[in-house]
């Protein structure tokens, strides 16, 4: 119990980087390297705000904007200075690290064990539970964040911000600005992905400067576990970010419960990575195939149809 208890609370934690870096890699087509920077920009922020006695939505709301500046200042590399989309999160990563620093007062880390947070138990919560609070908290922001992306994917500007993706062409065809709808994308990747450092830092009650590294990776496995376990489902793009991220969290748990030594955990996330990508185009391929045969049984059983629409 305690076992499924912990992926749980730890999948659904590290879900607002999934759900960010989905944005990017899945909507926008690219993968920002911001988001090493970002992450722990959130976190920063927020340890900042709570050990200032500053409220805790507030807090998140702090941190939210400052992952937002930060895509945006990727974005702005990217299309006013003309940097290739990779560098441009390179160099905004390599100075978030400064800037971490700086909004740290130069402390490499910061504890927050003596102030509030999300995850503190209120009076009124029963005792016996407490246990499930975290996991009750978490439930509700993830949905909250799940409905608000699903709800915004739905508007014209998320329309357009998936056409920037998959065919930019189209964008500037239909007189919008592409450079626009690159930096909305950004900002709101990385402004998620910032709040998600925030709340994983209240979660375990500590800032450390180096918490963003490898968490492009970590993401982007959670993202293609969730697409290879759910892409015949027809599930939306948070759904399978979310319950990619908490497969990954099963996956790391299941190698610490086998004496996996931590410092390995890297080599496994490249390894879950690199398996969950074959198998994602191994299906594709399947299913390319299972297509392909249909199409030629199709023009074998019909073949005048088919040279008829051909003539025409």
């Amino acid at each position: 119990m305690n076992f499924l208890l912990g992926v749980l609370i730890q999948g659904l934690a590290y879900s607002f980087l999934a759900i960010g870096i989905s944005l990017t890699y899945k909507i926008l087509n690219t993968a920002d390297l911001t988001v090493d920077g970002s992450f722990p920009l959130g976190a920063v922020v927020g340890a900042v705000c709570l050990i200032s006695g500053i409220p805790i939505p507030v807090a998140l709301v702090l941190a939210f904007i400052a992952g937002a500046l930060a895509g945006l200042i990727t974005s702005w590399l990217h299309v006013k200075l003309k940097i290739q989309p990779l560098l441009s999160g390179i160099l905004t990563m390599s100075g978030l690290y400064t800037i971490n620093l700086l909004v740290g007062g130069n402390r490499s880390n910061i504890p927050v064990f003596q102030s509030s947070t999300l995850f503190t138990l209120p009076s009124w919560f029963p005792v016996e539970f407490s246990r499930f609070y975290p996991l009750l908290i978490l439930v509700i922001l993830v949905m909250i964040a799940k409905l608000s992306v699903d709800w915004f994917l739905r508007t014209k500007r998320g329309y357009m911000l998936r056409v920037a993706g998959d065919n930019p062409q189209l964008v500037i065809s239909l007189g919008e600005d592409l450079g626009k709808y690159k930096y909305l994308g950004l900002a709101l990747s990385n402004a998620i992905i910032a709040m998600g450092g925030a709340i994983v830092m209240m979660l375990s009650r500590f800032y450390d400067l180096s918490m963003g590294s490898g968490m492009l990776v970590i993401g982007l496995a959670s993202v293609v576990l969730g697409d290879t376990l759910l892409q015949s489902s027809g599930a939306k793009v948070t759904t399978m970010a979310i319950a990619g991220s908490i497969l990954y969290r099963f996956s790391v748990a299941v190698a610490l419960l086998l004496n996996l030594h931590p410092s390995y955990l890297r080599l496994l996330t490249v390894i879950i990575f690199v398996i969950a990508i074959v198998s994602k185009q191994s299906s594709l391929k399947h299913f390319l195939q299972t297509i392909g045969g249909s199409l030629n049984a199709s023009s074998n059983k019909y073949p005048e149809i088919i040279s008829s629409k051909h003539a025409k």
